[in-house]
């Protein structure tokens, strides 16, 4: 997979191959259910906050937004057959925001930066683990070349 800033000041990222669109494709289904994300984090806080009343509806919504429009983008591209998916500037904080959402839920359902050694552990967590730093390095690519402009 290629990822290529823009001279819009976008990305394009290119798949080559099924593996890639499977890669890009379990951007939303690592996410899971984006509401159980924004609870989870409302457990964070102190019982006498009243986080979970006013901010965790606004977080959903805003996790619901992130997850549905990487989700759509990808199988939009996917049906049309493109070469490439773009992400223009003004939606790169969905891209972060959901890419972000995955990692979080990653990190939450396999132990991922507590494994040592990867050569003995299952393909599922190695698989995890790859994704998340696949994630993490298109946030990066997206900060440095994208949102790092405006």
């Amino acid at each position: 997979m290629n990822v290529i800033p823009t001279l819009e000041g976008g990305l394009s990222i290119e798949p080559e191959n099924a593996a890639d669109w499977m890669v890009l494709d379990s951007i939303s289904t690592d996410i899971g259910r984006p509401s159980h994300l924004a609870e989870s984090l409302a457990g964070l806080m102190g019982d006498d906050s009243e986080w979970e009343e006013l901010v965790v509806p606004d977080l959903e919504q805003n996790f619901n937004v992130q997850c549905r429009y990487v989700q759509e983008a990808v199988e939009s591209a996917r049906e049309q057959n493109s070469q490439a998916i773009f992400i223009k500037a003004h939606n790169a904080d969905k891209w972060y925001g959901a890419l972000n959402q995955a990692r979080m839920s990653l990190q939450a359902r396999y132990d991922i930066h507590g494994l040592d050694n990867f050569e003995d552990a299952p393909e599922e967590l190695r698989s995890a683990h790859f994704r998340d730093r696949f994630y993490l390095t298109l946030q990066g690519v997206l900060l440095e070349y994208v949102m790092g402009n405006s």
